[in-house]
C-alpha cells in the first residue's frame, strides 16, 4: 500500500469508488442533518479516504469511503480532506471494511451487497476468501450475503435499508424461502411501501413475518408464529409441531413466579377446552425456555 497524503480537493473533482458499500439514495440532506451541523460548526474532523485516478477528465480522485463526507462537502459548496493512497482494489476493499465496522450507520443489509459485488468483481474467490481477509467468521459472511439477496420490493417496505437490522432481515429472507409465504409477504410488503406516512421499522418486520403465515393453514404451519405486543416487540413463539404446540419464552425474560402463572393459565383453558383433561395428563400444549430450543432458533437469537 502506498504512502498516505492528507490533501485539501475539490469535492466535485470527486467520485465515489464503484465498490463502495453505501446506498447513495439513502444520502441525502435530511439523513445528513447532523453531520451538515457539525461541518458548519467544526468542519470536517475525519478525511475521507481515496486514489488518484488518471484518464478521467471530469475527475482528480476516486473515495473508497467517506459517500456522507462528500455528500456535505458539496452541499456546502467546501472542499473535501481526502486521505490519499494508492492502493489495489482488494487493498481498498479491505480499509473500507475495517473503517465501516467501526461506524453505526452501514446497515447489514448494505455490507452483505458489498459482500456480493466483491465476489461478482472477482476481487474475492469465494465467501471464505473474504472471510479470512477481512478476519470474519465465515458464518457471518455466509449471513450477511443471504440479506443481500432480499428481493428489492420488501427493502423498499421499510423507510431505509438501514432500519434492517441482521435478525429480521435473516427471519424475513427465511420465510421468503417458502413458495406458500413468498406471494403473500411480497403482497404486503409492496403496500408497506406505497403507504405515507412510512410505518415504523418495528411494524414493517411485523406485518412481512406475519403475512405469510395469515395464508396457512394454523393446525401444520411450516414456521414457528411470532407474538408480539402492541409496539411491535416480540414476545415469544408458538412452535408447532406434529401432534403438539410448544410455547417457546425468552429466558432472561422468564422468572420461577410468572413460568408458575403460565402453567396454571394453560392449565385451566386445557381443562375448559377438554373438560375432563388432567394437568398431570401430559397437555397438548408445552411451556418450554428458549434454551430448551434448537441451537440458533432461540427467541433471543430470531427476535433481537
Amino acid at each position: 500500500m502506498g504512502r498516505e497524503v492528507i490533501q485539501t480537493v475539490n469535492p466535485f473533482r470527486c467520485r465515489m469508488w464503484d465498490l463502495h458499500d453505501r446506498l447513495d439514495a439513502h444520502i441525502t440532506e435530511d439523513s445528513c442533518k447532523a453531520e451538515i451541523e457539525s461541518f458548519q460548526r467544526h468542519g470536517q474532523i475525519v478525511p475521507a479516504l481515496g486514489r488518484k485516478l488518471i484518464g478521467d477528465p471530469a475527475h482528480d480522485y476516486e473515495l473508497i469511503y467517506g459517500g456522507r463526507r462528500l455528500f456535505i462537502a458539496r452541499y456546502l459548496n467546501k472542499p473535501l480532506l481526502v486521505e490519499v493512497r494508492a492502493m489495489s482494489d482488494r487493498e481498498a476493499i479491505i480499509a473500507m471494511d475495517i473503517e465501516n465496522r467501526h461506524r453505526q450507520d452501514i446497515s447489514p443489509y448494505e455490507r452483505g451487497r458489498s459482500y456480493a459485488n466483491w465476489l461478482r468483481s472477482g476481487n474475492f474467490g469465494s465467501q471464505d476468501d473474504i472471510s479470512k481477509s477481512l478476519k470474519i467468521s465465515a458464518s457471518q459472511v455466509s449471513r450477511l450475503l443471504k440479506l443481500a439477496r432480499l428481493p428489492s420490493v420488501v427493502v423498499d417496505a421499510f423507510s431505509a435499508a438501514s432500519e434492517i437490522c441482521e435478525t429480521w432481515g435473516l427471519e424475513i429472507a427465511d420465510a421468503l424461502e417458502d413458495p406458500q409465504r413468498r406471494p403473500a409477504i411480497i403482497h404486503v410488503a409492496r403496500s408497506l411501501a406505497a403507504k405515507h406516512p412510512r410505518e415504523s421499522a418495528a411494524t414493517v418486520y411485523r406485518e412481512l413475518v406475519l403475512a405469510g403465515q395469515k395464508s396457512r393453514n394454523v393446525k401444520k404451519p411450516a414456521h414457528d408464529e411470532v407474538v408480539f405486543d402492541d409496539g411491535g416487540v416480540p414476545l415469544f413463539r408458538v412452535r408447532y409441531q406434529r401432534n403438539a404446540v410448544a410455547l417457546v419464552l425468552p429466558m432472561g425474560k422468564l422468572s420461577p413466579t410468572s413460568l408458575g402463572r403460565i402453567r396454571q393459565a394453560v392449565c385451566r383453558l386445557m381443562q375448559i377446552a377438554e373438560d375432563s383433561a388432567s394437568c398431570d395428563a401430559r397437555p397438548t400444549v408445552r411451556c418450554e425456555p428458549s434454551d430448551a430450543a434448537s441451537s440458533g432458533d432461540s427467541l433471543n437469537h430470531g427476535l433481537a
